[in-house]
Order: structure tokens, then sequence, then C-alpha cells
């Protein structure tokens, strides 16, 4: 049931297919999916092979059909559909192509034939797009779902889609997202140890059971598992500790060592309204172009509204075509413990969680503030602050608010190395917070 794109007569090809690509390095060989991998974005959002979205793309969204707050998650051959949207700031409706590649677990490209993994067409064509009623800068909105039918996914994973302009067949972003097959029975519950923390925070260790099909022969060589911590899908942990001692089932947890840090909080952003009368925004100038909006200035250790960004009603832009944008300037106080020359970034569900220069703070001698701006829709996000601890890793701890326990959402995968087509089969993905210790 699971593999109906394959038959028999596929297996001599795929062993073709195998022979050659042992001699190979992983990548993608289509023209149409040669996509940027050599600049390295630091980001827990961005897996490998991710390019995050250019300045000119706004408001991007992926998320199961029905509500903005379900993950990227659908199960094979059901109804549940993806629904991507996103803004493009110009004064012209464009047109995208937007492709998708199968990746294993740990976001290789998977190196099997697009037939195998897609039915129908192997692309999907978005034009139109909903032109903006109101103020400058001009944007056109995007949406389209999937699977349609147009385009079926043929087989469970981790996949990819990227968004190419058509015209000029420039890649401009990629997302990550998972097709399971609801295969076998999992259960999954959160361990927090206190004051276990380098600086005495608490620790998370996610634990799941896993009652797996009868297919699976050799679940000692053929299973294996991840955790994933508020759907930073970049920073995705596997499961050193796991126990077949059943005979239908397998336990796996995190390892203290490897444990997740249980006081991961946020900061909410209120933007529903750009008006004074908003209670975040100290100084709003309508009168600019774009407009400007000053908000209250964050203070560590008396800022966040801890919160997982993914449990609320945060992460959602406006989708009404008389949705603003506005430069909204973050003003963040440190109590002297940063340099004037170190580092300091905002991060949150409006940049895709990415430390890079244009989410940089520059520090106001004047005022005594790390400062930046960013063009950001109405609506509700979720952000924090961030430095860097080296060239490719980000610290979004040393200037969080909390160092006790938070609520923190996690998501369970469970992988099955295929033993005759070699690929990842996504068996499960559980999300479950941890709120029930």
């Amino acid at each position: 049931m699971f593999l109906k794109a394959f038959t028999r007569s596929r297996l001599f090809p795929l062993i073709v297919l195998l022979a050659f690509f042992g001699g190979c390095s992983a990548s993608v060989s289509n023209s149409s999916n040669n996509y940027q991998t050599s600049q390295n974005y630091i980001s827990r959002y961005l897996v490998p092979n991710q390019l995050p979205a250019p300045q000119s793309i706004k408001s991007v969204q992926l998320h199961r059909r029905g509500s903005v707050n379900h993950p990227p998650i659908i199960r094979l051959g059901s109804s549940e559909k993806l629904v991507l949207s996103f803004d493009e700031l110009t004064t012209l409706s464009g047109q995208f192509r937007i492709t998708f590649t199968h990746h294993d677990k740990n976001w290789n490209p998977s190196n099997i034939p697009q037939n195998w993994y897609l039915e129908n067409m192997q692309e999907l064509i978005l034009g139109g797009g909903n032109k903006n009623q109101l103020s400058d800068p001009d944007y056109y909105r995007y949406s389209i779902s999937f699977p349609n039918n147009q385009l079926d996914f043929l087989i469970s994973g981790n996949y990819m889609l990227h968004v190419t302009d058509f015209n000029s067949g420039t890649r401009l972003f990629s997302l990550p997202f998972f097709v399971t097959e609801d295969a076998g029975e999992i259960s999954s519950w959160v361990e927090t140890n206190y004051n276990a923390g380098a600086r005495y925070e608490a620790l998370d260790r996610p634990f799941s059971e896993f009652v797996y099909p009868d297919f699976i022969e050799f679940p000692e060589f053929d299973l294996s598992f991840k955790f994933v911590q508020n759907r930073f899908w970049g920073a995705a942990k596997e499961s050193e500790n796991y126990d077949f001692s059943e005979e239908d089932r397998a336990q796996f947890h995190l390892s203290r060592e490897n444990a997740f840090y249980a006081n991961f909080d946020f900061i909410g952003l209120n933007l529903n309204s750009f008006t004074q009368n908003n209670s975040q925004i100290i100084e709003w100038r309508p009168e600019l172009q774009p407009p400007l909006a000053v908000l209250r200035e964050d203070v560590l250790n008396f800022t966040a509204a801890p919160s997982t960004g993914w449990g609320s009603s945060y992460g959602n832009p406006h989708s009404s075509a008389d949705a603003r944008y506005a430069n909204v300037r973050f003003r963040f106080e440190d109590g002297g413990q940063l340099s004037a020359n170190q580092g300091v970034y905002v991060v949150g569900d409006f940049n895709q969680w990415l430390l890079s220069e244009q989410n940089r703070l520059e520090y106001n001698e004047s005022s005594g503030y790390w400062e930046t701006t960013s063009l950001i829709k109405e609506g509700t996000y979720t952000y924090k602050y961030a430095i860097k601890s080296s060239a490719s890793e980000i610290d979004d701890l040393t200037l969080s608010d909390a160092i006790t326990r938070r609520q923190q959402e996690y998501t369970s995968f469970v992988y099955y190395q295929d033993p005759d087509y070699r690929y990842h089969r996504l068996l499960q993905a559980q999300s479950f917070s941890s709120s029930g210790n």
C-alpha cells in the first residue's frame, strides 16, 4: 500500500541508479534542483540545503490546511493538504515555479527518480496574486494548496519545496515539510531534569514508545528516531538511546548530554494594528513611507512573555488585501552585559529565525539601546534576541529571560530505512507538549 508507485520491473533500474550514484557525491542532478548551498545561513529553523527567503519575499507560511498553527506534516494518501503563502514586494504581478525534492532523514537528497515520489505533474505554477489595497510598500500575496489534481506524493519522507521565479529562473527560497505513513502506533512524553544545565537550567528529555507494524523485520537495523523542539527543524536531534527488548515495540529517548533546554522562551509581538493605541508601540509615524512603528524597549530579564511560538496564535501575518507593512524598530537594553562591537540579532518567525546582517542590531550610544528595524506585516509574531557563539552557531539563551522550565512543543519522528528501495520512509511524526509533566 505504501509503495504504490513501485513495481518489480523498476527494481533493476534502481540497482543501476544506486551503482551510478555510489561513485558520486550527494547532490541533485536535475538542473531545476541545483539550489545554492555554499553560504552558511545560521538559523535553528533552516535545514541543510534549505535556501532562506530574500528581502523581496515576506510573510512566508507553510502549514497544514485548516489552521496556521498546524505543522507542515500530512499523511500519505489522505485528504490532508499543505498551504503555501507568501508576499512579494513589487508593483507587478509575478509567476513562480514550485518544484519538490525528496530527502533522507538528515536532509541529504535521496537520489531517487522524481516519478518515484511525485505523481502526475512534477511541478506547480503559481501566478496572479492579490495586490494590496492600501499603502506602500506595494506587494502581491500568493497562495496555493497541495497535493492537488496536478501533483500528488507517492511515498513518505522528508520533502523540500523550492520556489523559483518563472521568468528569470532564479531560485528564491525553499521550505521543508513532511509526509508520513501514519504506520504503527506512537506515544510520547517529556522528562524534565531541574538545575541540570551548565547554568542550572532545566533540561527536557523527550521519550517515545513506538509499536511498529508487521512489515518491520529488523527494527534494530532499519529504524531510527529523531526529536525536534518548537519546530526548529534544523536543530533536530537523533535519539542515541533505544530499547528493542520487547517483541513488537521500541522505546527511544535522548540522553542527558543531548537534552533540550527547557527554558527556551519567546517574546510575543502583537501587531494586529499599527496605531498609537497598540500597547507595544511607543511611537507611530504613518506619514513615512513605509510607516515607522517604534516598539517599547525590551529589557533583559524583564521582557519575555514566555510561550512556545506555535502553541498559540503567533507566527500569523494577516492575509487580507488591506493588511499593511511597516518598518518596526526593536530596542533592546542589555543591562551592560555586551560590548558595543558584539553582534546582537533579532530573530523571529517574521525572518525565519535567521541570523543575518539585515537582522543585526547596532548599539546607539545616545539612547543606550541596541536597535534595528525590520519590515513586518500586520499580524502576530514571536521573537528573541541572540548572539553568535561561533562563526556558524547561534546562542539564543544567553539573552533569554528564563532559567526555569517553560512549556515546549516537541515532535518525534520515526524513520524506516527501506531495505528494498534504500530511502528513508517516515512512518510516524507526532507533536506533543511538555505541559503534562
